[in-house]
């Protein structure tokens, strides 16, 4: 049993949670609560750091990592106003955990959290070259290159669900036919309602029960999975050609709907793909109903490891950051 803990945060719009793990991955104590984040940046860092008090009562964590989305300045922990998180525009959320804790503290864009804990202990082990696709309430991407954590010049985080990926359809982002509005979970209702306005629009299903009806064979369902995982195998294409990727995993979608949307992705990124894809392969997250909060975890354990994550250049400031 090892003597060497983290303590990790996970923040989301509707749920949080403060975790402790090993090294290896194990989470050891874990402590939920609702985020009500429309309360804003100070009541929820309380209640974190009420739950962070009551686990350092029993493990000695000796640094912190926070996963949350995205825009954010990773290089100093700056979060700069997720569309989930009201109220929680420019703040210095790394240097008050620091000044309250004590502890080193870093802080991710959950998607390259997330890319980080699969590439630690999930399907992404041992691959240097990988994509993390949330696919989730919203479409965020997180890399891994060269096997380190990939964030952009002055720490700012790669934001993919803003892309304008079809000149029409359904706006996320404050954009008509962004990558959000197309291949994230909330965007199944959002097709369904501009696909099939007269049968969806006055009252639109949820993403669960499009897929209800999708395994029920209803054709405009099936319209609507099959228009979805198209748009994330484009996606898929163009970071396997870009980036030259071993490995795409995607999260919430992958393990929600199985194989036969999975496949639906595969065949698209075949047909779009300069090699066909034979050198990226998709699969779903390894790491399952762990990975949240594996996600904060990786981050507080990258910390102590620079050759995983590195600092950025001094200039521009901002700390690693995840959908």
């Amino acid at each position: 049993m090892t003597n060497q803990f983290y303590l990790g945060w996970d923040i989301g719009g509707t749920k949080s949670a403060a975790i402790v793990g090993a090294p290896d991955g194990q989470i050891v104590a874990r402590i939920p609560w609702p985020s009500q984040a429309q309360r804003g940046p100070d009541a929820m860092i309380a209640d974190f750091l009420n739950a962070a008090a009551k686990l350092r009562q029993d493990y000695p964590v000796s640094a912190v990592g926070v996963a949350v989305g995205g825009p954010l300045n990773a290089d100093q922990g700056i979060v700069l106003g997720p569309p989930n998180l009201p109220g929680w525009d420019n703040v210095p959320l790394r240097q008050r955990l620091t000044l309250a804790l004590n502890l080193p503290v870093r802080v991710a864009h959950d998607a390259a959290a997330c890319a980080l804990a699969e590439h630690l202990w999930g399907a992404g082990r041992g691959m240097n070259y990988l994509a993390y696709l949330t696919c989730g309430t919203g479409f965020g991407a997180g890399l891994i290159l060269g096997g380190r954590v990939y964030q952009g010049a002055g720490g700012r985080t790669p934001e993919i669900g803003h892309f304008q990926l079809r000149p029409d359809g359904p706006v996320a982002f404050a954009v008509r036919g962004s990558a959000e509005a197309y291949c994230s979970a909330q965007a199944l209702t959002g097709l369904a309602c501009w696909l099939h306005p007269n049968r969806f629009a006055q009252q639109p299903p949820t993403p669960a029960e499009i897929a209800a009806l999708a395994a029920a064979a209803d054709s405009d369902a099936v319209q609507v999975l099959r228009i979805n995982a198209q748009a994330v195998g484009d996606i898929c294409a163009l970071l396997s050609d870009l980036l030259r990727l071993e490995i795409i995993i995607i999260g919430s979608l992958a393990a929600y709907l199985g194989d036969p949307w999975l496949n639906l992705v595969r065949e698209r990124l075949a047909e779009k793909s300069l090699d066909g894809g034979h050198f990226c392969r998709i699969v779903p997250a390894g790491l399952a109903d762990r990975l949240q909060d594996c996600s904060a975890l990786a981050v507080a354990v990258a910390g102590k490891a620079p050759d995983v994550i590195p600092n950025a250049p001094p200039c521009c400031g901002h700390e690693p950051h995840h959908k």
